[in-house]
């Protein structure tokens, strides 16, 4: 028989888990913070890549932010959500990143590739079996996100990377961003919009080559 509470019990242990190697890295143990990162570090790439766009800028920033998470760990506060808190640091290092670059950078030459743009705006629509062809149409919508999320401004590309990519709430993303939840809501509504225009453009580009 199921155990219908056993999501919750795995995820109430992870979380203690997350909770005593935060006690023991604070407390100066090197390896726990070691496995700290490692039990963090997918989500911090994998929210600097969207937010700068680039794979090698997102390492470089992800090694900040674990300087950083290693320079004010002593500072956090253990009743807050941890995660928020890193969210918060990963967040604030891109936008120093971004200042200093000015400008993000559009990717490789791959991703200027005639017809690239258009195919992976439609794979988004489609499914297709597993095979050469489909991880290749994963690939070119990886690029296809990231150059979208580029059109827009840091905080609708913040709020909606937090909200539809990370699956936040509204008032977790909110906190996070030092925000209201309706200013949230707004910036993430407008930032869906972008983003749809945007394919929509490609689509009619694929199209009209077509």
């Amino acid at each position: 028989m199921t155990d219908a509470h056993a999501p919750h019990i795995e995820t109430d242990e992870r979380q203690t888990g997350l909770a005593l190697l935060i006690a023991r890295a604070r407390a100066g143990d090197t390896a726990a913070f070691e496995d700290l990162m490692i039990a963090t570090q997918h989500k911090v790439v994998a929210t600097a890549w969207r937010m700068l766009g680039d794979r090698e800028d997102a390492r470089d920033a992800a090694q900040e932010v674990f300087l950083r998470v290693f320079k004010y760990l002593e500072r956090y506060d253990p009743a807050q959500d941890f995660h928020g808190w890193l969210y918060r640091i990963t967040l604030n290092v891109c936008h120093d990143a971004a200042r200093r670059r000015r400008k993000i950078d559009e990717g490789s030459d791959w991703f200027d590739a005639p017809g690239h743009d258009e195919r992976a705006a439609e794979g988004l629509q489609t499914t297709t079996q597993m095979d050469a062809e489909e991880l290749l149409l994963r690939e070119q919508q990886r690029a296809l996100v990231t150059r979208a999320l580029a059109t827009l401004s840091e905080k609708e590309r913040a709020a909606i990377v937090l909200r539809d990519l990370e699956g936040l709430s509204t008032e977790e993303v909110a906190r996070i961003l030092k925000s209201r939840p309706v200013t949230v809501r707004s910036q993430v509504s407008s930032a869906r919009a972008k983003l749809k225009l945007y394919c929509d453009r490609l689509l009619r580009k694929g199209a009209r080559h077509a």
